[in-house]
């Protein structure tokens, strides 16, 4: 959420009421908050709308864009010199400007629901989880590596996912689940997790406790396959 504050010469700055990076000054914030509006700028143009040298833009853009809140491109404008132009990353737009994709997951999957039944609504799910899995492609190896693949892919979807070896099997677990709010309304994001951990691996996978129900982290026990006896 934005508060306006006044700075000097009667200019009114946006900023945000609880800063998400640190030493984000005025001048930094008021930078994010025009490349929001023009969608682009320039340092010369940033420098004179904020009353500011250029070379001070400059500073401030080169500490913003180490944070990964700008990114910059070069563009040839005319016939003069190629200009380096910023504008917003993804990081910046959610950290400052978040959109409500929640509102509208909510209202889609309850309309689902409603009108198709809950049997649909895990279809849904199940799609998701077949979209996210499919990445890996074909799983091959041992266990562990089968398990450490599945490990890596969900980290680097956003679920701090941690793998422990024990003597029976392996402990997968998700410090973090992107969708949890989803989940905790729809039982049917977990059940299909589930199911698409176990499709991948070829052997059963078993909830030990979920995010969704109020535990510190998702958590999956997965058996070793027993080894056949000789004669």
């Amino acid at each position: 959420m934005l508060t306006a504050q006044t700075k000097g010469k009667g200019r009114r700055t946006l900023m945000p009421e609880t800063g998400k990076v640190q030493n984000l000054s005025p001048t930094r914030f008021a930078i994010i908050r025009l490349l929001k509006e023009w969608g682009k700028g320039t340092a010369t143009q940033l420098s004179k709308a904020l009353d500011i040298s250029r070379v001070a833009a400059h500073q401030h853009l080169d500490w913003l864009k180490e944070q990964g809140l700008v990114q910059v491109k070069v563009e040839r404008r005319g016939r003069g010199r190629p200009a380096e132009v910023f504008s917003l990353t993804d990081l910046a737009q959610e950290q400052f400007f978040p959109r409500r994709y929640d509102v509208l997951a909510f209202t889609a999957l309850d309309e689902v629901a409603s009108e198709l039944g809950d049997k649909f609504l895990l279809r849904i799910f199940r799609r998701y989880r077949e979209k996210l899995t499919g990445r890996l492609g074909s799983v091959k190896g041992s266990l562990r590596e089968r398990v450490q693949a599945l490990a890596d892919l969900f980290t680097d979807e956003g679920y701090l996912a941690s793998l422990e070896e024990t003597e029976d099997g392996f402990v997968l677990s998700f410090v973090n689940c992107p969708i949890a709010q989803i989940a905790r309304r729809f039982r049917e994001a977990c059940i299909s997790e589930e199911e698409a951990l176990t499709k991948i691996l070829g052997i059963p996978v078993t909830s030990e406790c979920r995010q969704s129900t109020g535990s510190a982290c998702c958590r999956y026990f997965i058996s070793k396959p027993k080894a056949k006896r000789q004669g």
